[in-house]
């Protein structure tokens, strides 16, 4: 027994050890909350776990009482630690326990390790009959303070427990893990530090086997996991309840009854609240604000905007109302306001400039360029001056250009305004039509077309617009003569999408149109021809297609495709279409 005793006691001491190692990386993080009650847990667990391997070894150390008094000790370090870890990480703050609260919870353990310092004169703690050499705490005889101490230990274990158990129902992601691993370590040392008062009564377990210790190591390889491996001391819930106070947007959290439970700075100034709100019913502190009340009466989540008259002036919200859960049961609902004055501002600056813009290019420029250009062909009419003529001819080439560009700067307006949903057309018969009316404007075009008969797809309703740009694109940017050009035009069904794709053998694309493309933004050099495929991009863009354009022609020259979706296949919401741009043609 006498070696075996000391294999334990051997045990005991080694557990210790990567407990205390524990304690000290939280020693040194003990201004992040939890750190401290975390350090004090693992200092008196380790030095527990100590000085029931000096009551388990063989040779008498030195006085019962006195170990016992310092394992009481441990304990009471181990009792306050565990109240503030959970106190501190429940709070997402650190605490300053005001001493009257900090003499309450020390009274039973003061008293405790006191009373076991004495026992000798009262036998409170340990009775007389107790062995003066025992090989392990399981021969203790216990006195009445014993007791009432162990009473207390389980309360000051198990209310903390209940708190941090609460607070994980309502717990996501890395938080709930993180207290999975609290209450999961909490659930092994508990017992753990029972297990000879338990086995008290069993025969056939010697008296020299204690397991707390090794309890306690599995608590702290749980505890360590959650500190090394979830960031117990940095991540959640730490940040996220700073994240909410430096918030620029009003949030304010109502629990089921309707009162106000937090408001973050940024509500408190919006609603000029004069006092802490806490407490307040809704209805109270948003009396001038009749549209919160209302999507909040409603159930589930709600979206809204709202407007509200403040002292700096109009101020303009997006509203959002989301349930607040714990478990299966809703607790409350949280209020957040985002704010969206400059996005409604700026959208009323866009609609006056393009109302502006319209008007002048529709009324003014439009019809000014129409009389320069009916005086420049009375001019012609007029003159045989070569000279003059070879004038006249740029000044109505450049007016053609201009009404064109005017005309396609009008669709895409079209476009843009259009709340159009897709339809439903035949691809292969669409093309073969605007070939068809390509093929009478531009009859020496070499044009070699390749098609699958029956390709349905979903697009919008102005799509062949798209197919027209494309070939007019072909064409106006070509450089050599009109009879040099070839086209090669394929229609063709993929997996999900129908595909146009057409080829030419002019000098490729320009790099410098892409950029303008892809960003939205006109370049110095071509303002009109980025105009069109502006249009081609938006449409395929509403119609949940994809345009991609580059110089892989087996000509020699551009490459364009269109791929829209297939009739029979799910349709992308228009959020998810994409625009893979090469470059436009210069």
């Amino acid at each position: 027994m006498s070696s075996a005793a000391q294999s334990m006691a051997f045990v005991m001491l080694i557990c210790a050890m990567p407990i205390a190692g524990v304690g000290a990386y939280a020693f040194k993080n003990r201004e992040k909350p939890g750190a401290t009650g975390l350090f004090f847990c693992l200092v008196g667990m380790a030095g527990w776990s100590v000085q029931l391997a000096f009551i388990t070894w063989p040779t008498q150390f030195g006085p019962v009482y006195v170990n016992t008094t310092f394992r009481h000790a441990f304990q009471a370090m181990v009792m306050v630690g565990w109240v503030l870890l959970v106190w501190e990480y429940v709070r997402r703050d650190r605490v300053q326990v005001r001493p009257v609260h900090l003499m309450l919870l020390l009274t039973i353990p003061t008293l405790t390790v006191l009373l076991t310092a004495t026992n000798p004169w009262h036998y409170l703690v340990l009775a007389a009959e107790t062995p003066s050499n025992p090989s392990g705490i399981s021969e203790f005889v216990l006195g009445p303070w014993y007791i009432v101490h162990m009473g207390f230990a389980i309360a000051l274990v198990l209310l903390p427990a209940g708190v941090l158990l609460n607070d994980a129902r309502g717990s996501h992601g890395t938080h709930r893990r993180q207290t999975g691993l609290l209450l999961v370590g909490c659930a092994i040392g508990f017992p753990g530090a029972l297990n000879t008062h338990l086995f008290r009564n069993m025969a056939s377990v010697p008296t020299y086997v204690d397991l707390t210790p090794i309890a306690f190591l599995l608590t702290t390889v749980l505890w360590g996991l959650a500190v090394f491996r979830y960031h117990l001391f940095s991540v959640v819930p730490v940040s996220r309840r700073n994240a909410i106070e430096m918030m620029g947007d009003p949030v304010v959290s109502v629990d089921a009854a309707g009162t106000v439970v937090d408001v973050n700075p940024a509500a408190a100034e919006l609603f000029g609240a004069q006092s802490d709100p806490i407490g307040t019913e809704l209805a109270t502190f948003c009396t001038n604000q009749p549209h919160i009340l209302a999507l909040y009466e409603r159930d589930g989540k709600q979206t809204g905007e709202i407007t509200i008259e403040t002292e700096t002036g109009t101020r303009h919200f997006s509203l959002h109302v989301r349930p607040i859960t714990q478990g299966t049961s809703e607790t409350g609902s949280v209020i957040v306001l985002r704010e969206i004055t400059r996005l409604r501002e700026r959208e009323q600056e866009l609609t006056l400039l393009k109302e502006v813009f319209s008007r002048v290019l529709r009324h003014n420029i439009r019809n000014q360029i129409t009389v320069v250009e009916g005086h420049t062909r009375a001019m012609v009419d007029e003159s045989d001056d070569e000279r003059l003529t070879e004038h006249t001819t740029a000044i109505l080439e450049t007016t053609d250009q201009l009404l064109a560009h005017s005309e396609k700067a009008r669709d895409l307006r079209k476009t843009i305004d259009a709340e159009t949903m897709p339809i439903t057309l035949d691809l292969t018969a669409t093309v073969d039509e605007e070939l068809e009316a390509y093929r009478r404007a531009n009859s020496v075009v070499e044009i070699d077309c390749h098609r699958t008969e029956g390709v349905v797809v979903r697009a919008h309703p102005e799509i062949r617009k798209a197919v027209q740009e494309l070939l007019e694109n072909a064409t106006d940017h070509y450089p050599g003569d009109p009879d040099e050009l070839h086209l090669e035009v394929t229609v063709e069904r993929a997996e999900r999408f129908g595909r146009l794709r057409i080829e030419d053998n002019g000098t490729g694309v320009d790099p410098q149109e892409v950029d303008a493309l892809r960003s939205g933004s006109e370049t110095d050099l071509e303002h009109g021809s980025g105009v069109g495929l502006w249009m081609v991009d938006l449409l395929l863009q509403k119609s949940g297609g994809e345009f991609t354009i580059d110089n892989d022609s087996s000509l020699g020259g551009a490459c364009v495709e269109l791929a829209l979706p297939l009739a029979d296949s799910t349709l992308p919401r228009e959020s998810e279409s994409r625009s893979s741009v090469g470059s436009p043609r210069p």
